[in-house]
């Protein structure tokens, strides 16, 4: 057999093996700060970052979902919020960088700043949208608060409470 037939042979054997992925219907576990404390945080992402020319548009990676923003399935664009929603902003948010998102949350929420979702809405790194979320503003502390498991529920409220087009 010659080499390149040997080498053929190997790839058609190792290519299937190789591309292979779980099956569909598997899950597995990732580290991901709590679900039941993240509406709070996705009001507050909603009223800096969700409008429809921003994180409310299905275009992006990091999609927001909410009120006077992007909606699923034909909820009037005034309504609250629904729970799918808040689960499909909540997966968006923990998906976006799944393993840094991890190791912040493991290590108790120490140096937030891995995750691009704090770096830019700081300002710290690039963002379009400038700066969102100062470091230390109440935005800024409510996320942090949630990605260390203890949310500050005064600063989400006062964070999610900015004036909207709708109220001006």
């Amino acid at each position: 057999m010659t080499r390149v037939a040997f080498v053929a042979l190997l790839a058609l054997a190792v290519v299937p093996v190789a591309c292979s992925g779980p099956p569909a219907d598997e899950t597995y576990p990732i580290a991901a700060p709590p679900r039941d404390s993240f509406p709070q945080v996705a009001d507050v992402l909603h009223a800096h970052c969700g409008s429809l020319d921003c994180h409310g548009d299905s275009s992006r990676n990091l999609r927001i979902y909410g009120y006077n923003g992007l909606r699923i399935n034909e909820v009037s664009g005034t309504g609250a919020t629904t729970a799918e929603e808040y689960e499909a902003t909540y997966q968006a948010v923990v998906m976006l960088e799944p393993e840094k998102m991890a190791q912040v949350v493991l290590s108790g929420g120490r140096e937030p700043e891995r995750l691009s979702l704090i770096r830019k809405g700081r300002g710290a790194e690039h963002h379009k949208g400038g700066t969102r979320l100062p470091a230390g503003s109440d935005g800024d502390r409510c996320i942090v608060s949630w990605l260390r498991n203890a949310v500050d529920a005064d600063a989400c409220a006062a964070a999610a409470e900015v004036p909207r087009p709708d109220t001006q």
